[in-house]
């Protein structure tokens, strides 16, 4: 691998691993988008279709930003940019992920080695959730969360977020950490050592997302994990549901806790449910309000708002005493209906719309490549993430977003690489035919003679 290649993937992996302290994905960002850059002048690779759609999503969200009486100053500060505005980065990172090309081979291994941390930090959490001897030493390391107010929460004990800030964040993490080892497990000509060492992934994943309590992320699993599961082979998918099904079995008797997490899921009671019913309502109001362009872009957690404009067509709040921190809509598409309306929300779906479709074109195209199941992969991971969608704000913020540029964004790259150099040697084969087609018609014109 280049240097520089390996200089910026080691940064990428820290980067997408630890969000406790801003600066290291603010670095890792930064490495890329020098890499990126770099490698698209010296490729000459142009825009494509998710590029463009990036463009236009990150114009239309400013440009609401601004129309909404909001200034530069607010748009760049620190506060802004690390709640409301993070989305604002991690889709900027996504057009410089899709102009870093690298063999197939070294994505693999990366995502590998991305699997293998996030397992281990899993198998830490769970030491520390039994309390097994010397686990205390890891509880300085900050990888288990501690156990909040409110007896919904307090019924299931200590909270792992890994390397995360919360517990939803980590659980879409592992969520697409457990999907992404499924896919791979599934690879065809791997020795017994590779595949039990990728089943060992699934199985510290699974445990990970297990004791991250994150309902939306057990969800968003289950509808990526039917992306990648075998439906049509059954004694192939019957290995896979027992190699989740048994360590899921020995969690759920490790941890009573996890049960009772699940049976929250139908009642519309509990805690977490009824204030999200109330977030929910509060969002469609803000929508129904002003839907064609929402009541603009970071004002959802402002107060005292003065709108301007029709109400019930266009009804932007152009002044209010600015709040940037965490609190959202829990639902990702009510939150940019209430931002940006139903021009916000199309701008933004078009992105991962044409990442699906440049992913299946790659995967229906190139079968026998080695990145087949990285494709996979990564369309059931964006599934993970917008099934969660419907019960966090995970498209519209950095972590969960940037773990999907990063994967997403890495496969596309490398697919149009390979592509582009079996064109080119198709190419070359063409007129190394043609040219040897020509030569065996002049000969026997000269034997002739």
């Amino acid at each position: 691998m280049n240097p520089l290649d390996l200089i910026t993937a080691l940064m990428v992996l820290v980067g997408i691993l630890d969000n406790t302290v801003p600066a290291i994905p603010i670095a890792a960002m930064g490495a890329v988008v020098l890499r990126g850059t770099s490698t698209r002048l010296q490729y000459w690779l142009g825009f494509k279709r998710i590029e463009w759609a990036i463009v236009i999503c990150l114009a239309y969200w400013v440009a609401s930003f601004f129309w909404s009486g909001q200034n530069l100053g607010e748009l760049i500060s620190y506060d802004f940019l690390r709640h409301d505005g993070a989305m604002l980065i991690s889709y900027t990172a996504f057009i410089f992920f899709l102009g870093w090309p690298l063999k197939a081979k070294y994505c693999r291994i990366f995502w590998l080695v991305f699997l293998a941390v996030l397992s281990g930090v899993a198998l830490a959490g769970a030491a520390i959730n039994l309390n097994l001897p010397y686990s205390g030493y890891l509880e300085h390391l900050g990888i288990v969360g501690v156990e909040e107010v409110g007896s919904e929460v307090q019924s299931a004990g200590g909270i792992f977020y890994g390397w995360y800030r919360a517990h939803n964040t980590a659980g879409g993490a592992y969520a697409v950490a457990l999907v992404l080892a499924l896919a791979l497990v599934q690879e065809t000509k791997l020795g017994w050592k590779q595949r039990m060492f990728r089943r060992g992934l699934v199985i510290c994943c699974l445990i990970g997302l297990a004791l991250t309590y994150s309902r939306g992320a057990w969800l968003g699993f289950v509808a990526g994990a039917a992306i990648v599961l075998p439906i049509r082979k059954l004694s192939q998918t019957f290995k896979v549901a027992l190699l989740l099904g048994v360590p899921m079995l020995l969690v759920a008797l490790m941890s009573s806790s996890v049960v009772a997490r699940m049976d929250t899921f139908t009642d519309p009671y509990s805690g977490t449910a009824g204030e999200r019913l109330d977030l929910w309502a509060e969002a469609l109001q803000d929508f129904a309000n002003s839907p064609i362009v929402g009541m603009g872009y970071g004002r959802y957690n402002d107060i005292f708002e003065q709108f301007t404009g029709a109400r019930g067509i266009i009804w932007v709040a152009t002044k209010g005493i600015v709040i940037s921190d965490d609190s959202h809509a829990h639902n990702s598409y009510l939150h940019f209906l209430a931002e940006g309306g139903i021009l916000g929300l199309l701008v933004t779906a078009f992105v991962w719309w044409y990442a699906w479709k440049e992913l299946s074109f790659f995967e229906s195209h190139f079968p026998r490549s080695q990145l087949y199941w990285l494709e996979k992969a990564s369309k059931a991971c964006l599934v993970v993430a917008l099934v969660q969608a419907l019960t966090e704000h995970v498209m519209g913020r950095g972590t969960v977003v940037l773990i999907l540029d990063a994967l997403i964004g890495m496969t596309i790259a490398a697919a149009r690489f390979e592509a582009r150099a079996a064109q080119a040697a198709a190419e070359t084969e063409a007129k190394r035919a043609t040219a040897n087609a020509r030569s065996a018609v002049r000969r026997p014109v000269i034997a002739a003679r």
